[in-house]
């Protein structure tokens, strides 16, 4: 099953409507991965549909956000600059690369552990994490060890 469909079934249970713009913003990040920019779907959805402004990029990113179905990342260095994750999932947490930029995924129950701690001694709802390591991955480091 894919994003897409995953999406189109949950909207449709919430007595929502998935129009085209929503369609391909969803393409958009299953095809792109590594959580882009608005703007990167943006130029990615243009090249199927190039009457579609950033605006409307931007407003149904933000509906998408507030039906659960993705949820916005900001890494250290952007912290201006959103990046979209699909929120169809788990809690999950990242691996940013400082010098490449990339972002590994990766789940870790010690951390669910420390959220659930954290809920039950102060007695709150905890609704999600984030969690992100900073550091060289492996292609990265041994390129600079190499110099």
């Amino acid at each position: 099953m894919t994003l897409s469909d995953t999406a189109v079934r949950e909207i449709h249970a919430r007595g929502g409507r998935i129009t085209l713009q929503r369609q391909l913003i969803l393409a958009a990040l299953e095809q792109l991965g590594g959580h882009p920019t608005a703007e990167e779907i943006f130029q990615f959805v243009r090249q199927s549909n190039p009457d579609i402004n950033l605006s409307t990029i931007y407003r149904n990113l933000r509906t998408l956000q507030e039906q659960g179905l993705i949820s916005p990342r900001w890494f250290e260095e952007d912290h201006r600059q959103q990046r979209f994750d699909p929120a169809l999932h788990a809690d999950h947490y990242h691996f940013r690369c400082q010098n490449c930029g990339r972002i590994v995924e990766f789940d870790s129950p010690k951390i669910d552990q420390v959220v659930a701690e954290y809920a039950q001694s102060n007695q709150v709802e905890v609704c999600s994490a984030t969690f992100t390591l900073y550091g060289l991955c492996p292609e990265c480091r041994d390129r600079e060890g190499t110099k």
